[in-house]
């Protein structure tokens, strides 16, 4: 195995768990419990770029993950990484997506930022509501160094295993320090625009520091995280390609075409081949009659297998020259772990496209080639009159939701109220129960939650800050979670 492979003796978990079996590593314990999880299958009714439920075969949430699984164990295998850690983080990495797809993650974060735009009056995020917003903006230093702004799936992905599932104690699914980090960062932690001049990049995340780390605070950071990261790409490239394509998006010709440009240099002989049949495919004189089964086939072949391929040949160079240049060995592989950070340009680069030249400084031969085929695809497919009113859509009944939830909360269901007591226990102590974690509020039943935080609502919640912002969070916990048709279908009971 490759020496670089995540160190499992300094892989921990926030409650100490033995292993109770010898055939099963931490990190494949990670990954089962991922699988099990109630967020895992919902994935199954949410949006990847056209609203489920449309056409049976167009990817959802779930099928795009578990491709991505799928190409970044065979990426971790050509590169003798952990597989079973890999597994864990590509399961993991989008379970805190919304419905609605990025449209629905974008409005959330945009609600969730302060001095927001979205008229939600009773969010002490709302731009306009003087109580918690006092001109000038500067005024509020004190609230905006608070760790509650944002949303971003990553980020929700790691709240979601760390506290809203809650089948395994009080840390969630109490998943290892390295599948928590790779978890949120097979994405970027911000966004590149900024909504309507709000603040955008999210902080929430934050709180669960301390879990994604090893000794010393240092961030449990890992090559297989960077896998999951590329594959995550791959994924979508080839499969939004697919849907363009069913959806009548893009032509045969056209896709043809993206794959020519964009891929060609770098293609081994025997998907060169396949390329020429798919051209001939749809050039032939009766081209409308093809057969589309072996054209979409033959496409997602050549893409995943160039794409994986190459990376997989630059990267093994690149792990090599890594190990060669820090003079690695068994003996110093933690040491090396606990001293670099996953943010260094050798060591986030090293999963790539492209080999290191001589001075370790990635060539970039190819990158722009490639930056060619996410475009294509985005310019007519994201853009199309289908996934924008799609889009719009979500986006207003998402806006609606939060509207109806923050107006009178006794309307969230009871696992989201439960919640919303153990987090802001310290300040409803008076209740007289103690929330301060699932195991004890769990004794406590429905009912008598609902009736200690109706008077704690109406108490102390309308006043302060911090437990106004822990109600939105609430708030926007129990929308991500939520399917598309699930949405769908509550917005229709509250609105008629």
């Amino acid at each position: 195995m490759n020496i670089l492979r995540a160190p499992e003796g300094l892989a921990k978990r926030v409650e100490f768990e033995p292993l109770n079996s010898p055939y099963r590593s931490n990190f494949m314990r990670d990954r089962d419990r991922i699988m099990y999880s109630n967020s895992f299958r919902r994935m199954d009714g949410k949006t990847q770029i056209y609203l489920t439920g449309e056409n049976d075969h167009r990817r959802n949430r779930l099928t795009h993950t578990l491709e991505v699984a799928q190409i970044a164990r065979t990426i971790s295998q050509g590169l003798e990484l952990n597989l079973d850690l890999t597994e864990a983080i590509a399961l993991g990495h989008d379970l805190g997506h919304t419905p609605f797809g990025h449209a629905g993650e974008r409005m959330l974060n945009e609600i969730m930022s302060p001095q927001n735009t979205v008229k939600i009056p009773e969010s002490p995020f709302f731009k306009d509501n003087e109580e918690y917003w006092n001109n000038p903006y500067e005024c509020n230093e004190d609230k905006l160094k608070a760790t509650v702004y944002g949303f971003k799936h990553n980020m929700q992905s790691v709240r979601v295993v760390s506290s809203l599932e809650t089948g395994y104690g009080n840390q969630g699914l109490n998943l290892t320090n390295y599948t928590l980090w790779g978890m949120l960062h097979h994405s970027n932690l911000r966004y590149k625009k900024i909504n309507n001049g709000a603040i955008c990049d999210p902080n929430y995340y934050k709180e669960y520091a301390q879990a994604m780390s090893v000794d010393n605070g240092h961030e449990a950071w890992s090559f297989e995280a960077f896998v999951v990261a590329q594959a995550d790409e791959i994924a979508q490239w080839h499969h939004d390609l697919e849907d363009a394509y069913r959806s009548h998006a893009l032509s045969g010709k056209h896709i043809c075409s993206i794959i020519k440009d964009t891929l060609i240099t770098i293609m081994n002989e025997a998907d060169k081949k396949n390329l020429q049949d798919m051209e001939k495919m749809v050039s032939s004189f009766h081209s409308e009659y093809y057969d589309r089964s072996k054209f979409v086939a033959l496409a997602s072949k050549i893409v995943v297998n160039t794409l994986v391929s190459r990376i997989v040949d630059c990267s093994s160079q690149n792990l090599l020259t890594i190990v060669r240049d820090n003079k690695l060995s068994e003996n110093n592989r933690e040491d090396f772990f606990k001293q670099k950070t996953g943010d260094e340009a050798r060591i986030k680069t090293a999963i790539g496209f492209d080999m290191f030249d001589e001075n370790g400084y990635i060539r970039n031969t190819i990158e722009e080639q490639l930056k060619k085929f996410p475009c294509a695809i985005q310019t007519e497919i994201h853009h199309s009159p289908e996934v924008e009113r799609m889009n719009e859509k979500g986006c207003y009944i998402i806006r609606k939701l939060f509207q109806a939830y923050s107006t009178h909360p006794q309307q969230l269901p009871d696992i989201s109220i439960k919640q919303f007591m153990i987090e802001t226990s310290d300040k409803n102590i008076k209740s007289g129960y103690n929330y301060r974690n699932n195991e004890t509020a769990s004794v406590v039943s429905p009912g008598k939650i609902r009736s200690d935080f109706d008077v704690f609502w109406h108490d102390d919640g309308s006043n302060d800050f911090l437990i106004r912002a822990s109600m939105i969070r609430t708030i926007c916990d129990h929308i991500a979670s939520m399917t598309d048709h699930y949405a769908i279908s509550e917005y229709e009971k509250l609105y008629g």
